[in-house]
């Protein structure tokens, strides 16, 4: 248990210093209950891309979708007890339109929009 929660101290710590590195203007989103502090997905844009950073305290299965205005699932991925979820989303090539990018892990769900022009 004291390694697992060494780990997850040094993951916060190397995704907010990476996170910060690239975008200082960038403030991750904490929620506080019952003394537990949940972090939520971080988003950064840069040009065509959208990256996505979450830390899986709970190392339970992280399904990850982009969706369309349509509500066509256009990717879908489950990680399975992965700590540190990373993935970069490529939309140089993508139609006009606006994207959902929806993070669900065990607990809770988490949307990012991201739009084509």
């Amino acid at each position: 248990m004291k390694n697992l929660k060494k780990i997850t101290a040094m993951a916060m710590i190397l995704i907010s210093a990476g996170t910060y590195a690239h975008n200082s203007n960038a403030k991750p989103s904490f929620d506080v209950k019952d003394g537990e502090t949940k972090v939520s997905p971080f988003f950064r844009k840069a040009g065509d891309k959208l990256f996505l950073n979450f830390l899986n305290r709970d190392m339970g299965d992280v399904q990850i979708k982009v969706i369309d205005s349509e509500n066509r699932i256009l990717y879908s991925e489950t990680l399975k007890s992965t700590l540190v979820v990373e993935k970069a989303f490529n939309f140089g090539n993508a139609e006009k339109d606006s994207y959902k990018i929806v993070v669900r892990d065990d607990n809770d769900t988490f949307a990012e929009y991201y739009v084509v022009k």
